[in-house]
């Protein structure tokens, strides 16, 4: 490994666990009672560090893939393979940071709900990955942000790295518990699926191949080169 690679491992370490012991805290004293200052405490750094790499209170439980390393946007603007096929492997890059989090995504429903704060962090970090996969989109097609065809890349990146994360920490469908979060009531435990475990990494190359599969299917009742009512189209590049 270099130099620079050492430093980057070292420094995945250190979030880890600075967010484990936010997680561990949060866990035994509530959001409230949580501090920065315990944080660092329990993960052995100063409260500087801390906020080297967490922005605020409510970023230390923002779970799961962050935006994209630049190199890796880099490689998806300007990849030759197909554009899911690149696509996977921009979600991808980043899927090892998070490895460690899967014990924790359905430890907290409560948190989000009680808290606008964490609410508020999560959607701005939603809002971070979408911006930053709008940009490559638009770049990668020579579209513009409002373009339909950027919005389609952004909506299937994001429809494709929550199914992900879903089959990776074996989350159940939201619809399989009649909302959109997991329940937080301990008397209606969660219903897991059963995936066997996987990597997020290999959960989102699966779920890109299975869209693959399924537009690469033939259409039923007609002819599979046409679309209804029309001349027949190209296939999707």
């Amino acid at each position: 490994m270099t130099g620079t690679d050492l430093r980057a491992a070292q420094a995945r370490r250190t979030r880890t666990a600075i967010r484990a012991a936010a997680l561990t805290l949060t866990k035994e004293r509530g959001y409230a009672a949580m501090t920065v200052d315990d944080v660092a405490a329990l993960a052995g750094v100063s409260r500087r560090t801390v906020f080297n790499h967490f922005s605020s209170k409510a970023d230390l439980l923002v779970l799961g893939p962050e935006a994209p390393e630049p190199q890796a946007l880099e490689a998806f603007v300007n990849g030759t393979g197909t554009l899911l096929e690149d696509l996977g492997a921009l979600l991808a890059s980043g899927a090892e940071a998070v490895e460690s989090e899967r014990g924790w995504l359905l430890s907290f429903p409560e948190i989000v709900r009680d808290n606008p704060e964490v609410e508020r962090a999560i959607h701005e970090r939603l809002r971070t990955v979408a911006l930053s996969l709008i940009d490559a989109a638009g770049r990668r097609l020579g579209t513009a942000p409002d373009d339909p065809r950027t919005r389609a890349v952004v909506a299937l990146a994001m429809g494709i790295q929550r199914s992900s994360v879903d089959l990776w920490s074996g989350r159940a469908h939201p619809w399989e518990q009649g909302g959109p979060e997991p329940s937080a009531d301990a008397e209606a435990p969660t219903v897991r699926n059963e995936c066997p475990e996987v990597r997020l990494a290999e959960a989102i190359h699966v779920m890109t191949r299975a869209i693959a599969d399924v537009v690469a299917q033939p259409q039923t009742g007609g002819r599979p080169d046409s679309a209804p009512g029309g001349p027949p189209t190209d296939p999707p590049r």
